[in-house]
């Protein structure tokens, strides 16, 4: 079982651009190893302040460049850590998804942080495909065509079609297992994720409902919660 070494994250960071990271492992659920890392943020890109003290719009950084660092410093922090589980999921800002140089930016920032863009899943919000569903797609197809990985966050919202065509192009699918419980809708979903392919990764999942989840396609779980 591949161990991963707990100690206080790196300040890994560029002052100004982005907090520090950090590395949530995903586990399988049955096996318990480390099979992916999550890259974590305490502030989401969102959540950066837009007002300065005075009242005036502070500056704020190209959400291409911001999610470009994200890249870099991960493969900083996973030569620090010798964090080997591949790839490793990065959430993109909606805003990134929808700026023409956010591809570009992140295969300049693999190249800095010497990994390959394999070894990265950029993550897309379900939600951001509502803003512009031509736009994120174009995103997409560009970041595939440099390497990368892509996958698509579903544990706020799972309102997007996920026809074939989208499905092809995406490698895993976060979910909340709260939500799958209640939800025919978000079922199925992964159904269809699952018979194309791609990988599920659970939140808010226990131990206990690791056979019943993989009897779904379900493998992988995100801070899985022991029985007491």
């Amino acid at each position: 079982m591949q161990q991963l070494r707990t100690r206080t994250p790196a300040k890994v960071h560029t002052p100004g651009l982005m907090p520090a990271l950090r590395f949530e492992p995903v586990i399988h659920l049955v096996q318990g190893d480390i099979v992916n890392l999550i890259a974590e943020t305490p502030k989401r890109y969102e959540e950066r302040a837009s007002f300065g003290a005075s009242g005036l719009i502070a500056e704020r950084i190209s959400p291409a460049l911001w999610l470009a660092h994200q890249v870099e410093q991960t493969a900083i922090l996973a030569r620090e850590e010798d964090a080997m589980a591949r790839p490793i999921l990065i959430e993109a800002p909606s805003a990134a998804m929808m700026h023409p140089d956010t591809p570009m930016a992140c295969e300049a920032a693999a190249a800095r942080g010497r990994l390959c863009p394999q070894e990265i899943c950029i993550e897309v919000e379900d939600a951001c495909f509502a803003q512009s569903r031509t736009d994120v797609s174009n995103s997409i197809q560009a970041l595939r065509k440099r390497g990368f990985r892509v996958g698509i966050n579903a544990t706020r919202s799972w309102c997007t079609p996920l026809d074939t065509g989208l499905r092809l192009m995406l490698d895993s699918v976060r979910i909340d297992a709260h939500q799958l419980w209640s939800s025919n809708d978000l079922v199925g979903r992964v159904e269809a994720a699952v018979a194309c392919g791609m990988a599920v990764v659970a939140e808010n999942v226990h131990y206990r409902d690791g056979a019943e989840l993989a009897e779904m396609g379900i493998e992988l779980g995100v801070r899985p919660r022991a029985d007491a």
